[in-house]
C-alpha cells in the first residue's frame, strides 16, 4: 500500500490519523480511505479534528458540505464521504443536494489531488 501514498509526510499523518482514531482493525477499508484522503491534504488533515468526532467514531459531514472548503478541497471531502458511506449525494437538511459524480471530481482537482483521489479509491477497494 506504501506506493499509494503521495510522499513520506502522507504516510506518517495517515499513521497518526489512525493512531488517533484507536483502531484495532486497521484493514477496514472505509476508514482506510476516508483517512487516506484527509492525511493526503494538508488543510484537510489540520481540520479533521472538527470534521471527524473521534471520540464517538463517527464523520461531521454536516460540515463537510457547508461551503468553506475551497473547490478541489470540497471535491476531495465528497470523494470521501462517497467511499465511507456509499452515497452518490449528500442531502441536506433543507432538502438540498450536493450531487457526487466521478467526473465533477476528477475534472476539479489539481494533479496532487487527482493522484490522492485515484489512490484513494484503490484503498477503498483495497486494490494493492
Amino acid at each position: 500500500m506504501e506506493e499509494l501514498f503521495l510522499n513520506k509526510e502522507h504516510i506518517a499523518r495517515f499513521n497518526f490519523m489512525m493512531d488517533e482514531l484507536s483502531f484495532t482493525d486497521l484493514r477496514d477499508p472505509y476508514w482506510r480511505s476516508l483517512v487516506f484522503i484527509f492525511s493526503g491534504d494538508e488543510r484537510l488533515f489540520n481540520q479533521r479534528r472538527s470534521m471527524v468526532n473521534f471520540v464517538q467514531k463517527e464523520i461531521n459531514s454536516d460540515l463537510w458540505f457547508d461551503g468553506t472548503l475551497s473547490g478541489g478541497e470540497q471535491r476531495l471531502v465528497a470523494l470521501a464521504y462517497n467511499l465511507f458511506t456509499n452515497q452518490d449525494l449528500y442531502e441536506f437538511e433543507d432538502g438540498k443536494r450536493y450531487n457526487i459524480s466521478p467526473l465533477e471530481i476528477f475534472s476539479g482537482v489539481d494533479e496532487a489531488g487527482y493522484q490522492l483521489a485515484k489512490n484513494a479509491i484503490d484503498v477503498r477497494l483495497q486494490y494493492f
